[in-house]
């Protein structure tokens, strides 16, 4: 086996082919293929009778009877086909989407949305394409070739090597030219794939465009991936403008050669005039079938680059311990402890041994310069990434042996930009909840996060979309909705990130005491920047170029830490956060 073709068979291996459904159709697509080498024969018996001078009844009502029947048998092969293809690519795709929703951060971080959406959705269809169209098309079209020789053989055998030759001489012009659209078919999949990404990216950001005023250099690039796209498909056009008029120009050559000789034949009295009828039918069974063969090793060839990168992609290994390990439910009545985590970004390392207890129950804020690295200890918080060294330790046990989906059910994160998904406000407070809460749930988790008021004044309330990634709402209102899930949540470990960062003034002074609400008994991480929200933390530690600098309260660290109290210095202190 060829080692470009592994791919693909390791994807065959590895997906749900319905092949009961592929089974069915290939039997009737291969009975329609024998039924329409009948078709000649019985269009030679009618002919011949007619030159006789009497048309036989019999064969019309045969030849109309066997028409319909090829007709029924080819609709339920093509209606087979098409649920199979219909099988096979769902399976592909939910097979591909479960598979990138469970791979790690890490690997998101280095990939294009939009080309993974492409490649989920163009590539599932080639290996779709081959499986359940190209295959049986091309067992029928073996079948149409074995058959219709064999019988021209016996029909009239010189006859039969002229059409051989002639069919022959146009096959070995068509490949050649077919040939080349296979490099081709997958560099335009991988241009295509590239382009979608770049676009995805860009309307997901339009905001961020249009504040840099990037429209025309923005255009400008999609302009030369578009004119890319135009070149390779000008290429193919050009290829196909050769190859239509080769096979009509073959197949036009072989009808001519076949009439010429086949009519100097009846002529002679050695040929009947049917039977020359059939061998041009038959014709057709031959040659067709042998173009067929060009577009089945050109759509082998594009599964083969699908199959390449579907392969490559489900090899990705998932995020560890997703369905095992032990329930982290209660377990964070004990302690967080980073013992000696460092961590780094491919070359870049963010964090330097660092070494921070985060107690029960308690509130602890992370303070410090940015780019200190406390987005960071928020992910590893989340296990979103694994450290590159250390532990991270939940009471007595390392936090690996918790089952990954307990464990991020346990916490509630309430970030700055509380991202929205596009959908109702319902839909986004119920997200990822393990059970849908009641009416009054909602109502009392709105009432808590302040939010109740503005989602009633909303259009339709909790039915009103929000838009893509939250648009149509405030950053406030997007952030209080936040809060308003955090409560449903109802975590035990919760991490505010800079939770009131988009609040005016007095929503904050709302929200703050929803959030003390919130704390109350809870294990509290609180990451900010304004030293107002975090003065009563139980501690605070300073992170400062990936290290814990100091730890200690408001007061310990304003009298011995001196970046902690420049950072005061700066700021006016408002009543913060207090701890239950």
């Amino acid at each position: 086996m060829p080692e470009r073709f592994q791919p693909l068979f390791r994807l065959i291996r590895r997906v749900q082919v319905p092949w009961l459904l592929l089974g069915c159709a290939c039997v009737l697509t291969l009975i329609e293929t024998g039924i329409a080498l009948w078709v000649p024969l019985l269009t030679r018996d009618l002919i011949d009778s007619a030159t006789s001078g009497a048309i036989s009844q019999r064969l019309v009502g045969m030849l109309v009877g066997i028409l319909l029947v090829e007709a029924v048998f080819s609709a339920l092969g093509i209606y087979l086909l098409a649920r199979a293809a219909a099988q096979l690519t769902a399976f592909l795709r939910r097979r591909v989407v479960a598979h990138l929703l469970r791979l790690p951060m890490a690997f998101h971080d280095e990939q294009r949305s939009g080309e993974l959406v492409s490649r989920t959705l163009s590539d599932t269809e080639s290996i779709e394409d081959l499986l359940t169209q190209q295959i049986v098309y091309c067992i029928s079209s073996l079948l149409s070739i074995v058959g219709a020789i064999t019988i021209l053989w016996f029909l009239d055998w010189r006859l039969t090597l002229v059409l051989f030759g002639s069919a022959l001489l146009g096959l070995l012009l068509v490949l050649p030219v077919a040939a080349k659209l296979q490099g081709i078919g997958k560099e335009i999949q991988d241009r295509q794939a590239d382009f979608s990404g770049r676009l995805a990216g860009v309307l997901a950001d339009m905001r961020l465009l249009k504040a840099s005023c990037a429209e025309d250099e923005e255009s400008g690039r999609a302009g030369g991936s578009i004119e890319s796209l135009r070149g390779l498909a000008l290429r193919e056009a050009r290829i196909y403008a050769v190859l239509g008029p080769t096979v009509t120009l073959g197949v036009s050559g072989a009808m001519v050669v076949i009439l010429g000789y086949g009519g100097a034949r009846v002529a002679s009295g050695a040929l009947a005039v049917g039977t020359l009828v059939a061998f041009i039918l038959y014709l057709f069974q031959v040659v067709m079938p042998m173009v067929q063969f060009s577009t089945f090793v050109a759509a082998l060839n594009k599964a083969a680059g699908a199959a390449e990168h579907l392969s490559g992609l489900l090899d990705e290994e998932e995020e560890d311990a997703v369905r095992s390990g032990d329930d982290a439910s209660g377990a964070f009545r004990g302690d967080l402890i980073f013992d000696g985590i460092r961590h780094s970004y491919g070359e870049t390392e963010v964090l330097r041994d660092v070494d921070l207890r985060i107690p029960a129950g308690k509130v602890t804020a992370l303070v410090g310069p940015s780019g200190g690295g406390k987005t960071t200890i928020l992910s590893l918080l989340e296990r979103f990434y694994a450290p590159s060294h250390g532990r991270l330790v939940l009471g007595d046990r390392e936090a690996s042996a918790f089952e990954l989906e307990s464990w991020r059910r346990s916490i509630g994160y309430v970030t700055q930009e509380a991202p929205l998904l596009a959908g109702t406000v319902r839909e986004n407070l119920c997200f990822g909840l393990e059970a849908t809460p009641a009416e009054d749930a909602l109502r009392q988790a709105l009432e808590a996060a302040r939010a109740d008021g503005f989602v009633a004044g909303l259009e339709k309330g909790l039915e009103t979309e929000v838009g893509e990634r939250g648009v149509k709402l405030s950053g406030g209102q997007r952030q209080r909705l936040a809060i308003a899930r955090a409560f449903l949540v109802d975590p035990e470990l919760l991490i505010l990130d800079e939770a009131t960062a988009s609040l005016d003034a007095e929503s904050e002074a709302a929200v703050r005491d929803a959030l003390k609400s919130l704390m109350k008994g809870r294990t509290t991480l609180i990451v900010a920047h304004r030293l107002a929200t975090v003065r009563d933390a139980h501690q605070i530690a300073v992170l400062e170029k990936g290290s814990v600098s100091g730890i200690g309260t408001h007061a310990e660290l304003i009298e011995s830490h001196d970046v902690y109290r420049e950072l005061v210095e700066r700021q006016s202190l408002d009543v913060g956060l207090a701890p239950a």
